[in-house]
């Protein structure tokens, strides 16, 4: 395959803080594991106040990254190169760049799901005791819808969610107005002979109907809080718009967590090819899968994650271990009590059992 060259060699400076394995791999494991927690919160029905702050917490992670890689680009791409370096960030890594945040915003919808299960079910007792006098008990439904949306804009994933669409979407306007020259980096002859991958078709970064089509859903995005409608729209609706039991609302929001991972894995799968493809033609240079501090950075910061999924693949256990604990020790089964002792489950759980007798 014969290589598209610049006036020095490859056409595309190695930026293997961007592209590389190791930061995509990071990005890619944190998303598709971002789906366990709430895969087991939904497993007995319920959403309740503390596997709603887990889910918070996690989400909060992520975004707060995933803006920060944005704040990132932003700031490479209006340093200027010197006698010694080449900097900036060329228009092809901004490309990775923004697959990348469309993966990171599905942590942000996951959340928005469960958060909508959660406040749909509440009880209206609950729901008073939030309220705290400024919802009465048989308030309207207006009254409550209101209240609602209020509570939703002060939610601090909801606003570092929003804000992280808008500034995507700024990023890619930036890119988009003028794909052949994004900021300080040198443009060349073949800046526009990459590939980006779209639903598994390749297309030039200087096709006119690529960039029309990206100002278009980006400029749809800019807004803050306006960029939700649709997303919401798209999930909310139809698993809310009815009342149904808790039985299908919870089948509705694994449907709706299925779309979620099919397009984290389009998202997934269109990158590595685009990359491949990229990379067969001679376009990147050698060094672009070279391991760097920020790849192995990322990697490490991984470790969040799991550990945040291991808690709570323990906390299930553990109450799953308390309850069964409870029910032998209520009906006198004591080896199975000797035996869920060994497995660790907590004494303290025998005498609640006969505690709530």
């Amino acid at each position: 395959m014969s290589a598209v060259l610049g006036p020095s060699g490859p056409c595309f400076g190695a930026n293997p803080d961007v592209s590389g394995i190791g930061v995509r791999t990071a990005i890619y494991a944190q998303n598709l594991l971002s789906f366990a927690p709430a895969l087991l919160a939904l497993k007995d029905g319920k959403v309740t106040p503390t596997k709603l702050d887990a889910l918070e917490t996690q989400s909060t992670t992520i975004l707060i990254t995933a803006f920060a890689i944005l704040v990132s680009t932003i700031v490479q791409a209006c340093t200027s190169s010197t006698s010694n370096t080449v900097n900036g960030i060329s228009n092809y890594h901004v490309s990775i760049v923004l697959d990348l945040s469309w993966m990171n915003n599905t942590n942000l919808f996951i959340y928005l799901l469960l958060y909508a299960y959660r406040r749909v079910n509440i009880s209206d007792d609950e729901l008073v005791e939030e309220g705290k006098g400024s919802l009465k008990p048989d308030a309207p439904r207006l009254a409550r819808c209101i209240y609602e949306a209020k509570k939703a804009v002060v939610n601090h994933v909801i606003i570092i969610g929003t804000l992280h669409l808008s500034l995507m979407a700024s990023v890619g306007i930036w890119l988009w107005s003028n794909p052949g020259h994004f900021g300080k980096y040198p443009p060349s002859e073949c800046t526009l002979s990459a590939s980006v991958v779209v639903i598994g078709k390749g297309v030039l970064l200087g096709s006119a109907g690529l960039q029309a089509w990206s100002i278009l859903v980006y400029s749809i995005l800019l807004i803050p809080f306006l960029n939700l409608l649709l997303p919401i729209s798209l999930f909310a609706i139809p698993l809310f718009c009815f009342k149904h039991s808790k039985g299908m609302q919870v089948h509705r929001i694994m449907i709706g967590l299925g779309m979620l991972a099919v397009i984290d894995a389009i998202h997934l799968v269109d990158t590595e090819v685009g990359i491949k493809k990229n990379t067969d033609h001679g376009l990147l240079a050698q060094d672009e899968g070279a391991w760097t501090f920020g790849q192995t950075l990322a990697l490490l910061l991984l470790l969040v994650p799991l550990r945040d999924l291991a808690e709570a693949f323990w906390e299930r256990r553990a109450k799953s271990l308390g309850q069964t604990l409870c029910e032998a020790s209520k009906s006198g089964e004591t080896a199975v009590v000797k035996y869920l002792l060994e497995r660790g489950a907590q004494k303290d759980d025998i005498g609640m059992a006969f505690g709530n007798q």
